[in-house]
């Protein structure tokens, strides 16, 4: 997915978690850009298949899908919803992943990512927790 000003997170003001603590919301469109790139994929792969003599019997969904792509949360590999970076009032991370706000605070998963890299985003996500932990222990 290509970040766009419709993809974002923000405090619910009505819904809490067991202990009372506001939880996240969030909010997300496709654009017509992820549309057409799935469209397109999804051709390829039928040009591909049909090139070699074989005939595509599809692996789409159309229940979960818009556009030709999974509703959102069923690939679960969504990423870029805290902005990362150095200035504390553009950013909520350090380039460690730790809060600015709250020196013992470290967002360890695709969170600061800035968009998704078409592939499982684990190994980055273990790379990065591996680097702030080892950071913050050398401190």
């Amino acid at each position: 997915m290509i970040p766009n000003e419709h993809t974002y997170c923000d405090i619910d003001p009505r819904a809490v978690d067991q202990w009372g603590i506001p939880v996240l919301r969030f909010h997300w469109r496709w654009t017509e850009h992820e549309i057409k790139q799935a469209k397109h994929m999804h051709q390829t792969f039928v040009n591909i298949i049909e090139a070699m003599g074989g005939t595509s019997t599809g692996l789409r969904n159309p229940e979960r899908e818009s556009g030709g792509i999974s509703i959102g949360g069923t690939i679960i590999h969504e990423a870029g919803t805290v902005i990362m970076g150095e200035d504390p009032r553009r950013s909520v991370l350090n380039k460690y992943c730790q809060a600015h706000e709250v020196r013992n605070l470290f967002v360890m998963d695709a969170a600061p990512f800035v968009s998704n890299p078409d592939k499982n985003v684990t190994l980055s996500i273990v790379a990065f927790a591996w680097r702030a932990s080892d950071t913050w222990l050398k401190k």
